[in-house]
C-alpha cells in the first residue's frame, strides 16, 4: 500500500485555491425560432426559413470567423449535426431542412441547439401534415385563432410606448396545445410600425406560445408618427391576420438630447461661441412643442442668458453661457419631471501664471513597486488656485511608469498622479508641465529607484489568522511587499517544507523555518512557514531573504508559548466553517453535517510541544515495532486542550501532532447525543494556561 504524505501547505491550498471560471461571451437568437411548416398544406409554408445566431464577446461586440455547431434532435431520431461560420457581424444561420425527422399530425417539435464559445441558444421548430378523413380529404392541421378576436383589431398608442392591452392567439392541432410557436406582429416598410414586447431569450420584437398553446403579445408602438396598417403572423409565416388599421400619435415629452453646444471650450468670463441647443422629444424621438424647461449650472461657475424655456414648434430649446471656473456642467430638465434631462460639459480655458510642487519629491521605492506618496502640483494664476487645469506628466529619465500622463486640478488649484518604479535602480526625473498663453511652466520631481528587498507588514496564525498569535512549531503566514514580485500564483515547496522556496527564506532569530509556500494571489504577497520548534517564546527578530536581499529593519514578532488556531474552509453557503473529518473519512459541511454522538476529527496549529519531543520540520514521525517495521508514531501534545460545541466542553478522545504534515495537530472529540442540531453551531479549542483557558479563533460545526 502506497503511504500518501501530505503536508499543511498542499493541504491549505486543497481546501482553499479554487480556480473560478466565467463564460465571457453570448450567442443569441436573431431569427428563425418558433416556425410552423406544413410541406403538404395548400398555400402554407413548407420549407422552414435559415436560423440565424448572433454571436458577440463580453464587451458586447461581434465575434467574426466563430464556429457555430448546430445539432438538430427530435425524440427516437437519430441527431443531425452541422456548422457554420460567424460572418463580419458576429451571425451564423443555418438550414433547418427536417429531413430525418417524424413529423406528422401529432406535431412532434424538433429542437436545434446552436452552440459556440461555451454558449448555446435552443430553437424549437414544428412541422406537421394535413389529417386524412376516411374519404381521403386533407383536414387542416393547425387551428390558429385569436383570442377573443376573431380579427386582427385596430391599434392606436403613442410613438415609442406600450400599449396599455395585450394580444392574444391559441395555436392547437388535433386537440392538442402547440407550445413554442412564433407570433409577431408586422407592418410595411416606410410606414408606422408596431411590434410585440420581446420575449426574454428570443428574437427582437417576438413571443412564444406557452405550454397552453396561448401566446400574449404586448404591443409596443414604433417612433414614425401617422396611419398604417399592420398584422399578425403566427409560426413563422404559417398563417396571418389582417392587415388591420394602425394609427401612432404623438407620444408625451420622454426624451431630452443634446445637439450642439456641448464640449466646447471658452475662455473665462467670454461668451461661449456656440449657444447650448437641446431637443425635447417623445419616446418615438418625435418633436414635443411647447414643453416647459428649466437650465441651471451644476458644476463649476457660470452665467445662462437669453434662455429658452419653453420648446420651439420643432422640439428645440436653447441657452447661451459664459463660464467663469470649470469644467462647468449645464443642465437642462422637464420641468414636469426632472429625471428627464440632458447635460451640457463646458471646458473653461485655464489662465496660469505659476506651477510648483506641493509634495511627492525626492521619494525612494523599490524595484516595481509604487512610490509610497502621490506626486502633487499646484496650478496657480497670480497666487490664486486655478481649477479645471490639465498638467501634464511625463517621465523624462529612468526605471519608471505614471498612473497617468495628465490630470485636472481641484478646488485647489492641485493636480496629482502616482509612479511606479521599473524593473531596474537608479535615479529618476518626472517632470510637471502645464502651457498657458503660450508659456511652457514646468517642475521636476527627483526619485530613486532601489534595488528589492521584502518589507513585512504582518505574521498571522496561519489557521486562525489572528495577528501575531504564532508559537514554536505552529503554522504562520508573513504578508508584506516585495515577497513574491513577478510571482503569479503560488510556488510550494516540494514534497515537505523546504528553508528556500522561489529564492525566499525566513529565519526566527538564528533559526530557519521551513517555507510550505510562497504566494502572490491578487497582488497580495505571503509566505507560509513552520515556526521553528526551537525558538522560545518573547519577542523574536524575523528576517525574510528575497533573492539573497535580506528584509531591513528586521520584524519583530511576539512568540507565543501556545497559540491554538482552527483550519476553516468557506461552505457551500459561504460561512466559514472548521475543518472536520467525520468517522467515514469524508468532510463534514452544510451538505454533510456531523452526527450527535460522532467522534470527529478537527485540524488546528499551535498546540505546542508534544511526547516525544517534537523537531522542526517533522512530518512523520516513524517508531520500530517489536518486528522492528516502521510505523507512525503517535506524538500527543503536552498542553490541556478544551474543545466547546454550542458553547459547552465536550469530551476530547485525543490531541496528536497529524501524521503527515508539517505544522498541524489533530484532535478528536466527540459530538454530545444532547446538544442542539443546527449548520451554524457554535465551535472553539482553547489550552490551559495556568488556571486561564487561551483560545483559538471561533468556528462553526454543522450537527445533524
Amino acid at each position: 500500500m502506497q503511504k500518501l504524505k501530505l503536508f499543511a501547505g498542499s493541504f491549505l491550498t486543497a481546501l482553499f485555491l479554487f480556480p473560478a471560471f466565467c463564460q465571457a461571451q453570448t450567442i443569441s437568437i436573431v431569427s428563425g425560432n418558433g416556425q410552423l411548416v406544413c410541406p403538404s398544406c395548400p398555400g402554407a409554408p413548407g420549407v422552414y426559413a435559415p436560423l440565424v445566431v448572433q454571436v458577440n464577446n463580453a464587451a458586447g461586440n461581434p465575434v467574426a470567423n466563430a464556429t457555430v455547431t448546430w445539432v438538430a434532435t427530435q425524440q427516437n431520431s437519430q441527431p443531425v449535426t452541422a456548422t457554420s461560420t460567424t460572418d463580419a457581424s458576429g451571425q451564423a444561420s443555418y438550414k433547418f431542412s427536417g429531413s430525418g425527422f417524424f413529423f406528422t399530425g401529432y406535431f412532434l417539435p424538433a429542437t436545434v441547439v446552436a452552440s459556440a464559445l461555451k454558449a448555446s441558444v435552443t430553437f424549437v421548430e414544428t412541422s406537421t401534415q394535413p389529417i386524412s378523413s376516411g374519404s381521403g380529404a386533407g383536414a387542416p392541421p393547425v387551428n390558429v385563432s385569436l383570442v377573443p378576436a376573431t380579427s386582427a383589431p385596430a391599434l392606436t398608442g403613442l410613438a415609442g410606448q406600450t400599449a396599455a392591452t395585450s394580444l392574444k392567439v391559441a395555436v392547437s392541432g388535433s386537440f392538442v396545445a402547440l407550445p413554442n410557436i412564433q407570433v409577431r406582429l408586422q407592418s410595411p416598410a416606410g410606414g408606422p410600425s408596431v411590434s410585440c414586447v420581446t420575449q426574454a431569450g428570443q428574437q427582437p420584437g417576438t413571443v412564444l406560445t406557452d405550454t397552453t398553446g396561448f401566446a400574449t403579445c404586448t404591443p409596443v408602438f414604433g417612433s414614425q408618427i401617422g396611419s398604417g396598417s399592420y398584422s399578425i403572423y403566427i409560426g413563422g409565416n404559417y398563417v396571418y391576420f389582417g392587415p388591420s388599421v394602425l394609427t401612432v400619435n404623438p407620444g408625451p415629452p420622454a426624451l431630452i438630447k443634446t445637439i450642439s453646444g456641448n464640449n466646447q471650450s471658452v475662455n473665462p468670463g467670454v461668451l461661449a461661441p456656440v449657444p447650448l441647443l437641446a431637443q425635447v422629444t417623445d419616446l418615438g424621438g418625435n418633436p414635443s412643442s411647447q414643453v416647459t424647461v428649466t437650465w441651471s449650472v451644476t458644476a463649476g461657475a457660470a452665467t445662462l442668458s437669453n434662455v429658452v424655456t419653453s420648446s420651439l414648434s420643432n422640439g428645440d430649446v436653447s441657452a447661451q453661457i459664459t463660464p467663469t471656473a470649470g469644467p462647468v456642467q449645464v443642465t437642462v430638465a422637464l420641468a414636469s419631471n426632472g429625471a428627464i434631462k440632458a447635460v451640457f460639459t463646458i471646458n473653461v480655458n485655464v489662465i496660469a501664471t505659476a506651477l510648483q510642487i506641493v509634495s511627492g519629491n525626492n521619494q525612494i521605492a523599490t524595484e516595481q513597486t509604487a512610490f509610497p506618496d502621490p506626486l502633487i502640483v499646484q496650478v496657480n494664476d497670480n497666487n490664486l488656485p486655478v481649477l479645471g487645469a490639465t498638467v501634464n506628466f511625463a517621465v523624462t529619465s529612468g526605471p519608471a511608469t505614471l498612473s497617468a500622463t495628465s490630470a485636472p486640478t481641484n478646488a485647489q488649484g492641485q493636480a496629482q498622479v502616482t509612479a511606479t518604479a521599473g524593473a531596474a535602480s537608479g535615479p529618476v526625473v518626472i517632470t510637471a508641465s502645464i502651457n498657458s498663453a503660450g508659456t511652457l511652466y514646468s517642475q521636476t520631481f527627483n526619485l530613486t529607484v532601489k534595488p528589492p528587498g521584502a518589507t513585512i507588514t504582518a505574521v498571522v496564525n496561519a489557521a486562525g489568522f489572528q495577528n501575531q498569535f504564532v508559537s514554536p512549531c505552529s503554522l504562520a503566514t508573513i504578508y508584506g511587499k516585495g515577497l513574491a514580485t513577478g510571482l503569479q500564483g503560488v510556488a510550494a515547496a516540494f514534497i515537505a517544507p523546504q528553508t528556500l522556496v522561489a529564492g525566499v527564506s525566513v529565519q526566527f532569530g538564528t533559526a530557519a523555518a521551513p517555507i510550505l509556500d510562497v504566494a502572490n494571489v491578487g497582488g497580495v504577497e505571503s509566505v507560509s512557514v513552520q515556526v521553528p520548534c526551537e525558538v522560545p517564546p518573547g519577542n523574536t527578530q524575523m528576517v525574510v531573504t528575497v533573492n539573497n536581499v535580506a528584509s531591513n529593519p528586521p520584524f519583530m514578532v511576539n512568540v507565543q508559548a501556545l497559540s491554538p488556531g482552527i483550519f476553516q474552509f468557506t461552505d457551500s453557503d459561504g460561512k466559514m466553517r472548521a475543518v472536520l473529518v467525520r468517522p467515514d473519512g469524508s468532510f463534514a459541511s452544510v451538505a454533510n453535517p456531523a452526527a450527535r454522538g460522532e467522534i470527529i476529527r478537527m485540524f488546528v496549529t499551535g498546540l505546542g510541544q508534544t511526547m516525544p519531543v517534537l523537531t522542526t520540520n517533522e512530518f512523520d514521525p516513524l517508531v520500530s515495532d517489536e518486528n522492528d517495521n516502521l510505523m507512525p508514531q503517535d506524538l500527543p501534545v503536552n498542553a490541556r486542550v478544551v474543545v466547546g460545541v454550542n458553547n459547552a466542553g465536550v469530551l476530547v478522545v485525543y490531541a496528536k501532532y497529524a501524521y503527515g504534515m508539517v505544522g498541524v495537530y489533530e484532535v478528536a472529540f466527540q459530538v454530545p447525543q444532547n446538544t442542539a442540531p443546527g449548520n451554524s453551531a457554535p465551535f472553539a479549542i482553547a489550552v490551559r494556561q495556568s488556571n486561564n483557558l487561551l483560545f483559538g479563533n471561533p468556528s462553526l460545526i454543522p450537527i445533524q
